[in-house]
């Protein structure tokens, strides 16, 4: 009997472990969760503002995200509880209904990022068809990218990008690469000038798009919790972070300078080979679309909880007690604190057991993201526009005040001057890149 014991008891450890992600797992997740729409738009809006002052922008916004994530991170770290999500943080410092506000503006900067990825796959679509004189209107594209998306809206586990965040990652890098060695070509015929250096006019057409560089606060604490080892994640995300900023920045600063006026909205679309173009944009479109789920993952995680809160649970406690009764009481003893532990896991993928209502909501969200998707009429000005508003409240602005409410009877130095720097630039890009996205949206 003992012997048996041990055994389940193993089988139940390895039930709970075998879906936690390890350091490097985890890595490769945030990185995928930052590295999205916004670095292929970046290169277009740093031509706009010139490369010095871009880098000068990009430092202190760079400097704030790599913040705000630590803030979030070492308050959950402080609560140290299961599967606790931004909103709870939200809840426990500033009351129920600022965790509403936080839930509707959460959900829509996700759909504005989803819209900005379709938008991508749709103009994607188009140019490649387009080398093969095949022309094809905006809506058969998007229509046609319906066949792959909406397979993957419905998606419910995390622990599903453990594997595909690395391929997606290489992706993205390899279509990096292409952009490189095209650069290469032309600066190896001179094409190559650094005069564009500082363009003040423009500078709020930069702001909104480097912020959505930094676009993976939402999958901070989801990714953190999946970790064998969650305390980990805080240098974990450090890492993630640098190397989705070096990538960025780099990227941004080789291929305006290089492609200068020719510099696209979409900086694949100017890579001059067509097959190159064309692979490029398959590769990075694989990126996005590994992507697509882990940013929506967050959104439709919270309409769901708003719809059926507290209904139906994917484990009832009560079946597993009722089966473990018919156990020895030393089994019992033995499993009853992991059993807790597996609900844990199994609430934070699946919320609840309707699947018809699920696949219902997420079916909705997906209609609407098309639709607007549709209508939108610049890429940039709209990037530039959800990251100016949600970027910088999500991103900024909600960290900084949960962190300063959380801690604030504690012994713990506040790091005040970090405090200010982060709420100067999160103001600042709200007012003014909103102002300024919005009139040259309308």
């Amino acid at each position: 009997m003992d012997i048996r014991e041990i055994e389940d008891s193993n089988k139940l450890n390895h039930a709970i472990k075998q879906h936690k992600s390890t350091a490097s797992q985890a890595y490769f997740n945030f990185i995928k969760s930052n590295l999205g729409i916004g670095v292929i738009v970046l290169p277009f809006v740093t031509y706009q503002v010139g490369l010095l002052w871009s880098v000068v922008l990009f430092i202190p916004i760079a400097f704030s995200c790599l913040k705000s994530s630590n803030f979030m991170i070492e308050i959950a770290d402080d609560m140290n509880i299961d599967n606790i999500l931004y909103a709870d943080i939200i809840r426990q410092t500033l009351g129920y209904l600022w965790a509403q506000v936080l839930d509707i503006a959460i959900i829509l900067q996700l759909i504005g990022i989803c819209i900005a990825y379709l938008i991508f796959l749709t103009e994607s679509l188009a140019q490649s068809l387009l080398q093969i004189n095949i022309e094809m209107t905006k809506l058969q594209c998007l229509l046609i990218t319906l066949v792959i998306v909406i397979p993957l809206s419905f998606v419910r586990k995390i622990h599903f990008f453990h594997s595909t965040s690395k391929y997606g990652f290489y992706c993205a890098l390899a279509s990096f690469c292409i952009i490189l060695y095209d650069c290469q070509d032309r600066i190896s015929i001179g094409n190559f000038h650094m005069s564009n250096l500082i363009n003040f006019k423009n500078t709020f057409n930069y702001v909104g798009v480097a912020i959505l560089c930094c676009e993976g606060i939402f999958t901070v604490l989801p990714i953190r919790d999946s970790m064998k080892n969650k305390f980990e994640f805080k240098s974990v995300a450090a890492q993630s972070l640098l190397t989705a900023f070096g990538i960025s920045i780099f990227l941004s600063l080789i291929s305006s300078s290089t492609y200068q006026a020719d510099t696209q909205s979409i900086v694949l679309f100017s890579i001059e080979n067509s097959i190159l173009e064309v692979l490029s944009l398959i590769l990075y479109s694989i990126s996005l679309l590994l992507t697509f789920p882990l940013q929506i993952f967050p959104a439709v995680q919270i309409v769901e909880q708003m719809f059926q809160k507290n209904m139906v649970e994917i484990i009832n406690f009560n079946d597993i007690e009722e089966n473990s009764n018919e156990e020895s009481p030393i089994s019992k003893n033995v499993e009853s604190s992991k059993i807790e532990e597996i609900i844990a896991q199994e609430k934070d993928d699946q919320v609840f057991e309707d699947r018809f209502l699920q696949m219902i909501i997420r079916s909705l969200l997906m209609i609407i993201i098309y639709f607007i998707a549709y209508q939108v009429p610049h890429l940039s000005h709209f990037l530039n526009l959800i990251g100016s508003i949600f970027g910088s409240l999500l991103q900024f602005c909600f960290p900084v005040l949960v962190h300063i409410i959380y801690f604030k009877n504690t012994k713990t130095p506040k790091p005040f001057i970090q405090y200010a720097i982060i709420l100067i630039v999160s103001i600042l890009a709200i007012v003014l890149g909103t102002a300024q996205s919005l009139k040259q949206l309308l």
